[in-house]
């Protein structure tokens, strides 16, 4: 027993040992950890440690950016120590340098949360600027939750840098001491801010000690330190004082300035509870909205409890545009707000300004909360915001909006009872409207999403970007409209996605525009436009620029715009363009001001007949003023016209000035009720005439009375009216129209076409009428039309007949046109026939659709010269065409013709009939033709094209000139077979030719590659007498071009012609204007080297020369150059050819016709500019001149006016004269190339007559030469010439002869003389009276010419020597330039000749 109980005695002092151990090791753990804080804490003391601690302090940045660095610790750190070089620096850097500063504190005020310092005195302290701290993400209390005990605090000259105080340095010193405990604050300063500015703070509260007191005083100089922190100019006095304990304490504040007074306020405390009651003038303290929200007398009450850090309390704020009412609670300890309510109340409506105004602004708010977690209720309501013409009312807002530390977010539940902007179209549904969405506000950064704006067909959803920091915002969405009334135009609606910028500079809009307007109610816009019209487009607009409008576009049926434009200073400009399906192209350029729009408006081709057609508008005192131009089928117009439109008359329209081509419109129109009264007048360019005008009951009477004489238009192509009366009297309006009417015209023609005569009449009853028309062709052409048409609004008939050329025109049955239903015609199938030929047509047209159906049948081509004169077509063509053109689709065609035995002749030669076949189709986006050329003398001839890619826009050439073109021909045989058909006189080829060609590109610009090859070409001309043959040619296609790369061949006397050259083919057939209107042909660059070749032979002339020579033209006139040596030439005078034809007697005929077509002008003259040059073998025979002469001229000047320069000298020669052969023994002859050929003669000739030497000198000049007869020995001029002209003396004359012989002599001398024969041709009648030389060849002597016209055909001439040689000539005029001679004689030659001339 006694072990075991020794046993349990033993083990509890086993387990206290073990306890005892625990014990010691826990004691000895927790001694090493003070032994090791106490080491840490003593080796901080030493010099490693504080470099260690400045180390760490410097690494250290708070959250706001402050960042403190020091150079150097010296002393104790738990007491007295001198910090050396200490840096406080900010996100911008080093604002703050301490040189020095000294330190005494005890750290174990720590123990008690208690920051006790003994002193701090910082020496020599530089603030180099004002330091910009982040904002801190970290919560805390705003005032700090520890004791603060300063016993002495002192700044010693610390200097302000120039900037912060003024643009100088400012010194401060400051002496303080600072307790801030538990219900106890002790403040005891003194500063002085720079040379003047003082600042004395006392500060004593106690509670428990019921100690309370306030002392201050502040004085500032105007350029003192203070007022240039606060940014102030003026010297500021200020003092708080007061007396008593904390349980009753009152005192005061008062603040001038300059002797006026800045604050005055009572100040009191009862206990903890702060009273504060008076005003204040902040005006000098603030700017902008607050300072005008304030204003310069602002009452303050203010009622707060301070507890513990926490205010709570009431506060009133009532300034000139805004009274604050606050109460509740501001804990600044634990950082929130209790209930702390808030009313406001706007007192100046226009505060933000006079462009907004906000009528009976009331605002509550409730705000409840952490600061990290703040809820505040709020109510904001607005009777009335008005902006410009904009106004808001019943504007009001509520929710709850929220802030979680870092974000604030305002829910969005705004309403609007109306919005009036003045606009009548949109104010109706600016009604009852909503806002919804949600704002977040986080730091710096707006957002709001899904913002969304609702009225009465009216809705937007926008998006909300801000930047508070960069003062920048943007608004974008959607804004919709539907079903928006538009008076009078229909109803509208789309949308416009906005987007709006706000930035510092300013703001600005954008917005991008999509609208709609179906369906159009007005019938005038609808009949302009179309029954729908869609607008897109973008606007832009700013602070500081003008609205303006972005590819404003207008779509439409019938109309296609695009605008731009801007608003600017009250006025609006527009410019645009656009493409009307009934008035074509056009271009606007639009203004409306304060004073009236003006307006510009250019249509390219706004009707048939009319182009380029301008409008002007712009407004006048008393209404507006038109100017007007363009161009139309009757020529150019240009007028002004004035639109008065009294408030107390009615409107009228006068025609100030309205030029028609040469006819001018006067007159004046009043519009009123019923319709238009007035007249105008018309006079001028063969015009004369009225229309009047005149209301009768809701009809519109017209009465129009016109007379042409010799009228001209000058329009693209001329219009000429020989004679013409036109009178018509109608009734038009109230559904019905009735009008009569005749003409009655001679002379009628539009370019080629020429109407002899027409005479109509027509009369028209309620839309049922007759129209009785004829018309003739030109006088020597056998074509007369007869027509009749009977019409009634649903239906017309039309009856033709006719003959042309002896061959009937007829129509076996009448031509019908059914109006058809949505407007337009149906032309039933009509058939017309000529000769063995005839067609049958039928179709629609009208309404936008136009369809024709084209049957033929060997219809005979000469008709068209009914309309085309000396057109000289012939062949039949039969086959079909048929074209369409539905309305809002693009046209589609086929045609399958054939052309047989085509020819065409001109003045001199024919083409060689041949057979053409066409097969061509028209689809909606390409074109493809192929044709077929066949004869005995063509071996190959195909012409084919493809044209694809066809553009949608444009009329139907446009289209094809802009497609791609693949083209081909292949043509081999006779040349004449295709250059006949031109129908060029001038000169003629023949022969073997090959062409092979292939085009790409386009109509407009044709890429061409191919070949032009012949080996056995002629070219001649009837004019010249040139013949060139066997001529070689070698030419390629490139583009429009044809190269000729080479050509040569050989003349009649066995020379050379080669050369190269070019010709282009661009703008052939163009029609181009000047003083006529002229056809453009090949553009021609040639150069040929002539060796030795005859290129001229005709009308007695003759040439051979060598040189080279070049041919340019544009198509229009051209020039000829060449620089040549004259091998030989020849000129003939006098032949007997010569002699026998009739002469050509200038004329002018006078009272031509109506009824006769004028002659065309002639093409444009070539111009000369060659160089001539023989030293002899230029012969000139005839008229007894038998001579060689040498020249070195020069050619210039045109084919109808041509300039000769230069001279001629005679090689050798004789000259007969009366059966004397005179030798020329001296001559020359000068030109001179600045006048008409009229050259200067020096010409001497010399022989023997009966014993006497005889001398003839020729001076003076060509047109008035001057004959000198002498003589060795000497003799009178009247015995020289009888010596010569009877072979006797002067003496042995009989009376006949010395008549004859004193005329001669007179005339010599340059007079009349008694000129006997013409005495004698007056006297019996005679229209001719001429002596004519011997001739030995016709055996005939010198005799006499007797020769009479009859009528204006018809000249008769005899001519005998009374010798019995005589004979008689007769000439008949055809046409002006075709006639016939006949001649019979004694000797047997008797002849009937066709004589053509013609005008190059």
């Amino acid at each position: 027993m006694s072990d075991v109980e020794t046993q349990a005695e033993a083990r509890p002092q086993k387990r206290r040992s073990r306890v005892g151990r625990a014990g010691k090791w826990l004691f000895g753990l927790l001694g090493a950890a003070l032994l090791l804080i106490a080491g840490a804490l003593v080796i901080l003391n030493t010099p490693i440690g504080e470099r260690f601690l400045a180390d760490r302090i410097a690494r250290q940045t708070f959250p706001n950016g402050l960042n403190i660095s020091i150079g150097r610790i010296d002393g104790n750190i738990y007491g007295e120590a001198v910090l050396h070089d200490v840096r406080l620096s900010d996100p911008q850097g080093v604002f703050l340098t301490i040189p020095r500063a000294e330190i005494d504190w005890n750290p174990r005020g720590w123990l008690n949360n208690r920051l006790d310092i003994d002193s701090f005195v910082a020496r020599r302290a530089t603030l180099a600027r004002l330091p910009e701290f982040l904002p801190s993400e970290e919560e805390g209390p705003i005032l700090p939750g520890f004791d603060i005990a300063v016993d002495e605090l002192e700044i010693d000259n610390l200097m302000l840098a120039p900037g912060i105080a003024g643009n100088e340095a400012q010194r401060v010193d400051l002496t303080a001491q600072v307790q801030v405990e538990d219900r106890r604050l002790f403040v005891d300063g003194d500063a002085r801010l720079g040379q003047s500015d003082r600042l004395a703070v006392l500060i004593d509260a106690e509670p428990d000690g019921d100690n309370f007191d306030i002392e201050a005083d502040v004085s500032a100089s105007a350029e003192g330190a203070i007022a240039s922190l606060l940014g102030l100019s003026a010297p500021y006095e200020a003092r708080i004082s007061g007396d008593g304990t904390w349980s009753a304490w009152n005192g005061y504040l008062y603040a001038e300035s300059e002797g006026e007074r800045v604050a005055a306020l009572k100040l009191s405390n009862r206990e903890g509870t702060f009273g504060l009651l008076g005003k204040i003038d902040p005006s000098d303290f603030l700017e902008g909205i607050p300072a005008d929200a304030l204003g310069n007398d602002v009452a303050l009450s203010s009622r707060v409890t301070i507890d513990n850090r926490a205010f709570d309390g009431r506060t009133i704020v009532s300034g000139r545009g805004i009274y604050l009412d606050g109460e509740g609670l501001i804990d600044l300890a634990e950082n929130r707000l209790g209930d702390y309510d808030v009313s406001a109340r706007l007192r100046d409506p226009a505060l933000f300004g006079e462009s907004l105004r906000l009528e009976n602004t009331t605002a509550t708010a409730t705000l409840n909360g952490a600061f990290s977690d703040l809820d505040i209720a709020h109510d904001l309501r607005v009777g009335a915001l008005v902006s410009g013409e904009t106004r808001l009312t019943g504007l009001a807002q509520q929710g709850t909006a929220r802030f979680d530390g870092s974000t604030w977010t305002l829910p969005l539940s705004v309403s609007v009872e109306r919005v009036s902007t003045g606009n009548a179209l949109v104010d109706p549904r600016l009604v009852n409207g909503d806002l919804r969405g949600r704002l977040q506000l986080a730091g710096d950064r707006l957002t709001g999403d899904d913002l969304r704006v609702a009225f009465q067909g009216l809705a937007a959803n926008l998006a909300l970007r801000g930047d508070l920091a960069a003062g920048r915002y943007q608004i974008r969405g959607p804004v919709r409209a539907d079903g928006l009334p538009l008076e009078n135009v229909g109803r509208a609606g789309g949308t416009a996605m906005i987007d709006f910028d706000l930035l510092p500079s300013g703001w600005r809009l954008g917005a991008e525009l999509d609208a709609r307007v179906a369906p159009v109610t007005n019938d005038t816009l609808a009949n302009l436009a179309g029954s729908t019209i869609r607008v897109r487009g973008g606007i832009a607009t700013g602070s500081r620029s003008a609205l303006d409008f972005r590819t404003m576009r207008v779509n439409a049926e019938k109309l296609r715009m695009q605008l731009d434009g801007s608003i600017a200073g009250g006025t609006t400009q527009l410019a645009g363009t656009g493409t009307h399906t009934e008035y074509g192209d056009f271009t606007v350029e639009a203004s409306i001001a304060d004073d009236g729009p003006t307006a510009e408006l250019v249509f390219a081709r706004p009707l048939t007949g009319l182009e380029d057609v301008r409008v002007a508008i712009a407004p006048t005192d008393e209404g507006f003023a038109i100017d007007t131009r363009g161009g139309s089928v009757l020529g150019p117009f240009d007028g002004t016209l004035a639109l008065f439109a009294p408030a107390d008359g009615p409107t009228r329209i006068d025609v100030e000035r309205l030029t028609l081509s040469d006819t001018s419109v006067e007159g004046s129109l009043t519009l009123a009720e019923g319709g238009a009264d007035g007249v105008l007048n018309l006079s001028g360019g063969g015009l004369s005439g009225t229309i009047a005008l005149a209301p009768r009951g809701d009809q519109q009477f017209v009465d129009l009375d016109v007379t042409a004489r010799n009228a001209s238009f000058g329009g693209d192509t001329p219009i000429t009216v020989a004679r013409a009366e036109v009178d018509a009297e109608g009734l038009i309006g109230g559904g019905t129209t009735n009008f009569s009417g005749s003409a009655n015209a001679q002379g009628l023609q539009y370019g080629n076409i020429f109407i002899a005569r027409l005479a109509a009449q027509s009369e028209v009853e309620n839309g049922v009428g007759s129209v009785d028309a004829r018309i003739t062709g030109q006088r020597g052409v056998r074509f007369a039309f007869d027509l009749n048409a009977r019409f009634q609004p649903e239906r017309i008939a039309v009856a033709a007949q006719g003959e042309f050329a002896g061959r009937s025109i007829e129509m076996p049955r009448r031509a019908v046109l059914t109006a058809q239903e949505g407007g337009g015609w149906i032309l039933a199938p009509t058939q017309i026939s000529y000769g063995d030929g005839g067609a049958i047509a039928s179709g629609r047209f009208g309404g936008g659709d136009l369809a024709v159906d084209l049957k033929l049948a060997r219809m005979p081509l000469s008709l068209a010269d009914v309309a085309l004169s000396d057109l000289g077509l012939g062949g039949t063509i039969s086959g079909t065409v048929e074209y369409r053109s539905p309305k809002g689709a693009l046209p589609t065609g086929l045609a399958r013709v054939k052309v047989d035995n085509l020819t065409r002749s001109g003045l001199v030669l024919s083409s060689k009939p041949m057979d053409m076949a066409l097969v061509a189709r028209l689809d909606t986006d390409r074109f493809q033709a192929r044709a077929t050329l066949d004869n005995e003398d063509i071996q190959r001839g195909r012409i084919q094209a493809l044209i694809t890619n066809l553009p949608a826009q444009g009329d139907i050439t446009q289209r094809l000139r802009a497609g791609r073109l693949d083209g081909q021909m292949r043509f081999q045989g006779a040349a004449e077979s295709l250059w006949r058909l031109a129908a060029i006189d001038a000169f003629d080829l023949t022969g073997p030719v090959s062409i092979a060609a292939n085009a790409t590109g386009s109509l407009a610009e044709p890429r061409v590659r191919g070949t032009v090859n012949s080996d056995s070409l002629r070219v001649r001309s009837s004019l010249s007498g040139t013949d060139i043959r066997e001529v070689e040619l070698r030419g390629t296609f490139a583009g429009s071009l044809l190269r000729l790369r080479s050509f040569a061949g050989t003349t009649a006397n066995g020379g050379r012609v080669s050369g190269s050259g070019t010709v282009d083919l661009e703008g052939l057939g163009e029609r181009v204007e000047g003083r006529f209107v002229e056809i453009r042909g090949p553009s021609l660059d040639l150069r040929a080297a002539a060796d030795n070749a005859q290129l001229l032979d005709a009308n007695g002339l003759s040439a051979t020369i060598t040189g080279p020579l070049r041919i340019v033209s544009n198509g229009l006139g051209g020039i000829i150059a060449g620089r040549v040596r004259v091998n030989r030439a020849s000129w003939k005078l006098g032949t007997a050819s010569d002699d026998l034809r009739l002469p050509r007697i200038s004329t002018r005929e006078v009272n031509l016709p109506a009824d006769r077509r004028r002659r065309v002008a002639a093409s444009r003259p070539w111009r000369y500019l060659i160089d001539a040059r023989a030293d002899s073998r230029i012969d000139v025979d005839g008229m007894g001149l038998d001579s060689e002469w040498g020249a070195d001229i020069i050619l210039r000047g045109t084919t109808d006016d041509p300039r000769i320069g230069g001279t001629a000298e005679v090689v050798r020669g004789d000259y007969t004269f009366a059966g004397t052969r005179f030798e020329l023994t001296r001559g020359e002859i000068d030109f001179d190339e600045n006048v008409p050929v009229d050259p200067r003669l020096d010409i001497r000739a010399e022989t023997e007559a009966n014993g006497v030497n005889v001398i003839v000198t020729i001076t003076g000049s060509a047109t008035q030469p001057e004959v000198a007869f002498n003589s060795d020995p000497a003799l009178p001029e009247e015995e020289i010439l009888a010596r010569l002209l009877f072979g006797g003396s002067i003496t042995s004359l009989s009376a006949t002869d010395a008549l004859q012989l004193g005329a001669a002599v007179a005339s010599l001398r340059g007079g009349g003389g008694m000129d006997p024969i013409n005495q004698l041709r007056s006297a019996i009648g005679l229209d001719r009276l001429r002596i004519v030389g011997a001739d030995a060849a016709l055996g005939r002597g010198t005799g006499v010419a007797l020769g009479k016209n009859i009528g204006r055909r018809f000249y008769v001439e005899i001519i005998t020597d009374g010798r019995g040689y005589s004979a008689t000539q007769l000439e008949f005029r055809v046409t002006s330039w075709l006639s016939l001679l006949a001649s019979v004689s004694t000797i047997g030659r008797d002849s009937v000749v066709a004589e053509v001339s013609r005008d190059y």
